[in-house]
């Protein structure tokens, strides 16, 4: 990614935690090879993104190297989401990322969770 890209991608951190009580982490990993979901658990869980007093935090990591990704989030917010919201927020990072718009689809979903963590956990 570019420093632009990186830009973007922290405008819309940004933009989705802004007056939420939410954190969101973003993971991009080299490996050729991966299950990216259990990744994601293990990123979650050393990020301490598990630890946060909400329990509404959410990891977005990516694989491009592998082209895997994954998309993961603590019990407060799955309990106000629900398991369609999950398939939902991978299936918008789909095109983007078969296009090999990495950026495109780090914006799109954490736009997409930010919409969610708004709806459930403004401050």
């Amino acid at each position: 990614m570019t420093d632009a890209d990186r830009k973007q991608v922290h405008e819309a951190l940004t933009r989705a935690q802004s007056g939420t009580s939410a954190r969101i982490g973003v993971r991009i990993i080299p490996d050729a090879e991966v299950d990216a979901y259990e990744r994601a658990v293990k990123e979650f869980e050393t990020a301490n993104l598990h630890t946060h007093e909400h329990r509404n935090a959410v990891l977005i990591l990516v694989a491009p190297n592998a082209k895997r990704y994954a998309v993961i989030g603590d019990s407060a917010l799955h309990a106000r989401v629900g398991d369609a919201f999950w398939n939902d927020a991978v299936a918008r990072m789909r095109p983007h990322f078969i296009s090999g718009d990495i950026p495109g689809a780090l914006i799109d979903v954490i736009d997409f969770v930010g919409k969610a963590l708004h709806e459930h956990f403004s401050q």
